[in-house]
């Protein structure tokens, strides 16, 4: 018979690194993920043509990770507008 070895499980509180950014630093990952929202939305927009063009099913925005990206503006101190995604670049 085998004794097998002790197991030590240990749970850590997640750390929230987001807590301690400057209010420069939240600007500045806001308005790149700003950015990067908008790049997704032209590509899901231009995946969306080429589907209709083509007869197929449209992509899921979930594939572009838009929701993802929104979600984590918001975390981090971004405005949760209930616009459409353009008009925050007009």
């Amino acid at each position: 018979m085998s004794v097998l070895p002790a197991v030590e499980v240990y749970v850590m509180d997640k750390p929230e690194p987001i807590a301690d950014l400057s209010d420069d630093e939240r600007k500045l990952l806001i308005e790149g993920l700003t950015a990067l929202r908008r790049e997704r939305g032209q590509a899901w927009n231009l995946a969306c043509d080429a589907a209709d063009a083509n007869g197929r099913r449209r992509p899921s925005l979930r594939q572009f990770g838009i929701d993802d990206i929104k979600r984590l503006a918001r975390r981090i101190g971004g405005r949760n507008a209930h616009t459409h995604w353009l008009e925050e670049y007009r």
